[in-house]
């Protein structure tokens, strides 16, 4: 019922790292099954790997320089940064445990909030507990529903941006909230084609999907909950893991233990990530429109990393993939998979 198209391309060169060998490199071209956009995995991870590794020293000097002035910090936020009107949030701002949530300073959208998530100016992936997720996450959700009361607005989306490589400009951990009444690009294809996907087989492509990677276990890394997490046949951007939220369409419709699942899957994914040495990445949740029931649509989740912090930063977003919408990876999802999978291999048994 899912078509999963890729084809194969070799370039052949006079290699200099060959003594100028005939050298013929393998690019695979994969079409995602819903959207049709095109991907390329290419060989060499090994030989750009360099761009993966961390300078921890580096963050640590970054960490300290950025400390100070830093305003999300807790001596400096409650008077550094702004607050909702009375109509929206009488007190100001929303709080849950650690976490903190305010108005954006420099809104994306006419609802933008940030959430910061620790009083620690800086976590490692590895300390992105569940538990700081979740309480950020259910912040989140208060947010989005006081909005969609007041206003009425239907498109909402959850993002991160971690440390420079990302295209964070602040170094301590945050998230942003956002509502309009216009939803992202990605999102209005998704949901124009789910609809003609299932207006033609009666089903939803997403948990269809998601059966369908876990039956073949190439790409599948795991289930807890709604949750399903897998590697998509055609990636945007490195070592990239999906969450399909199935029975949900849209964020009115979570429950805790979708966030919970959701923030224990994150959670892990930043783990395999520390281990493979990384330390900056990009998650973005999405929603169909809220308050309306899509039989057809289904909430989910990505993640990506990032390069690596490094003194001399090499950026992994470049003409393709940032003016004509084509994805590029140097490693193929199913080897992704294999990674990531053993850090969800006691899911089931151990919660969080």
């Amino acid at each position: 019922m899912i078509d999963f198209k890729k084809y194969e391309e070799e370039a052949v060169i006079l290699n200099p790292l060959k003594n100028f060998e005939i050298d013929a490199q393998k690019v695979e071209v994969r079409i995602d099954p819903l959207t049709g956009f095109v991907s390329f995995v290419r060989s060499g991870r090994k030989f750009w790997s360099f761009i993966y590794n961390t300078d921890y020293d580096l963050i640590d000097r970054i960490v300290s320089e950025t400390r100070e002035r830093c305003v999300f910090c807790s001596e400096k936020v409650h008077n550094s940064t702004p607050k909702f009107l009375e109509n929206i949030v009488p007190e100001g701002r929303l709080k849950r445990n650690k976490a903190i949530l305010f108005p954006n300073l420099f809104p994306h959208k006419a609802h933008s909030a940030i959430i910061v998530l620790s009083e620690k100016h800086y976590l490692r992936l590895d300390e992105f507990s569940p538990d700081i997720l979740f309480d950020a996450f259910m912040l989140a959700d208060d947010y989005l529903r006081r909005i969609y009361e007041k206003y009425g607005v239907e498109y909402a989306e959850i993002g991160a941006n971690y440390l420079y490589p990302s295209g964070s400009s602040i170094v301590h951990p945050h998230i942003q909230v956002m509502l309009s009444k216009f939803p992202y690009t990605l999102i209005k294809i998704y949901d124009e084609k789910s609809k003609m996907y299932f207006d033609e087989k009666g089903i939803n492509y997403f948990e269809t999907l998601a059966e369908i990677e876990k039956k073949i276990n190439e790409r599948f890394v795991g289930e807890l909950g709604h949750v399903r997490y897998l590697c998509p046949f055609a990636p945007i951007k490195e070592d990239e893991i999906n969450g399909i939220v199935t029975g949900k369409s849209n964020f009115l419709e979570f429950n805790e233990d979708d966030w919970r699942s959701i923030s224990v899957g994150i959670s892990r994914i930043l783990k395999a990530y520390h281990q493979r040495g990384l330390s900056a990445f990009n998650f973005a949740i999405y929603s169909g429109p809220l308050g309306k029931r899509l039989p057809y649509f289904s909430c989910g989740f990505k993640i990506v990393s990032r390069s690596g912090v490094q003194r001399y930063p090499v950026s992994d977003t470049w003409f393709a993939n940032g003016l004509l919408f084509e994805g590029l990876v140097v490693e193929a999802p199913e080897d992704v998979a294999q990674f990531v999978k053993p850090f969800f291999s006691d899911i089931n048994t151990i919660y969080p």
